[in-house]
């Protein structure tokens, strides 16, 4: 059975949290009712701390679940759905004032709706009402990302003269007279209008990550950097010392094993310096049948190879040679890293690939004057 799992994230506007649970799950004009089973909120510590007096200890969240049984089932607990904002540092943070701290509240939006969406057995409701706009243009766009068929979106909208009232949390079953700050009555509580404005995405999920297999560690800004880098040139640097390959002068990959960074080596600087593809060998060294020609060709690919691997080598490779078996494994080791480590699409970029079919020379797809290459 599914689990409804209801994220907001909100600033210093607790009503925000109980407006939106009862447009979704005690409205009965809504078209179908959506009860949330757990209700997760992330916010600054100022806006948690507004939470935690408003809702939980001044009592309107248990007195919203007395009004309406329906919500007797749903779980929303100080200590289990309360989420805060932290610095590189996991200290809370108070507010968002710097590009730092948006930056940081995108990672962490992002990585709980990719959790919530990464269980098969939920439906996740994002709101993006409260909360700096930042925040939810980026909750937004997390759940376009990773959103699935049974995710959904919203924005919840409240009657002009209710926006006022500050003891005003969702719609009352019976009458209930709030006032503004003047402590003058705007109405009853009761009569309120609250709307629940949902907001259509398109879902990227299908359509784009598994094209990108980008890695479950990346953060908000590397997922968005990695597909719209797939889509510009390609830049490459190496830097033959330290075995470090950056793209696009971002993404740096340090840890690619010898062979595999030999492998990039010579076809980088092969492409580089204009010189042809090269023929990849069509037989094994231990092979009986193997002719003189390729004998030759292995022994010559051998020597070409490692001028770029003796630096890098292991002492229990020293007797590599390039035949069909090595070349065909190292591309292969070579292009899984790659992907592994910035995603299908922009990886396919760096390809080492025959464009003319069996028989004709592999080359750097890259284009030569992109790669710089640095002893």
């Amino acid at each position: 059975m599914s689990r409804n799992i209801l994220f907001l994230v909100t600033g210093m506007t607790p009503q925000i949290i109980t407006e939106t649970i009862w447009a979704l799950a005690c409205d009965d004009n809504a078209e179908d009712n959506w009860v949330p089973d757990e209700v997760h909120v992330l916010s600054t510590q100022d806006g948690l701390n507004q939470i935690r007096k408003r809702l939980f200890e001044d009592g309107v969240f248990e007195q919203f679940k007395k009004d309406y049984p329906i919500l007797s089932h749903t779980a929303f607990h100080i200590d289990e759905h309360l989420h805060v904002i932290t610095d590189q540092n996991n200290k809370p943070l108070i507010d968002l004032k710097t590009p730092e701290d948006n930056e940081r509240s995108a990672d962490i939006i992002c990585q709980m709706v990719k959790d919530f969406t990464s269980m098969e057995d939920t439906s996740i409701h994002v709101s993006i009402a409260g909360g700096r706009k930042t925040m939810g243009f980026y909750a937004g766009y997390a759940l376009s990302l990773y959103g699935r068929a049974q995710d959904s979106l919203s924005h919840v909208l409240v009657e002009e003269k209710f926006e006022r009232a500050v003891d005003f949390f969702y719609p009352t079953p019976s009458e209930y007279l709030v006032s503004d700050r003047n402590k003058e009555v705007v109405g009853d509580a009761q009569e309120a209008q609250v709307w629940l404005a949902k907001i259509p995405f398109v879902r990227m999920h299908e359509a784009i990550l598994p094209k990108h297999q980008l890695r479950k560690e990346d953060s908000f800004s590397e997922v968005v950097q990695k597909i719209n880098e797939s889509y510009e040139d390609v830049s490459l640097e190496l830097n033959a010392f330290s075995r470090k390959a950056i793209i696009n002068d971002k993404f740096v990959i340090d840890n690619l094993p010898p062979r595999e960074w030999a492998f990039l080596n010579w076809f980088a600087d092969r492409r580089q310096s204009g010189k042809d593809g090269i023929i990849a060998p069509t037989k094994n060294i231990t092979e009986k049948n193997i002719d003189s020609q390729q004998l030759s060709h292995i022994s010559q690919l051998t020597e070409e190879y490692q001028s770029y691997y003796y630096d890098h080598k292991n002492e229990a490779d020293l007797d590599i040679s390039v035949d069909k078996k090595f070349f065909q494994s190292a591309k292969s080791r070579l292009q899984t890293a790659l992907k592994e480590a910035l995603g299908i699409e922009l990886a396919a970029k760096l390809d080492i690939t025959s464009d003319a079919g069996k028989g004709s020379p592999f080359q750097l797809r890259i284009a030569p004057d992109a790669i710089t290459i640095n002893d």
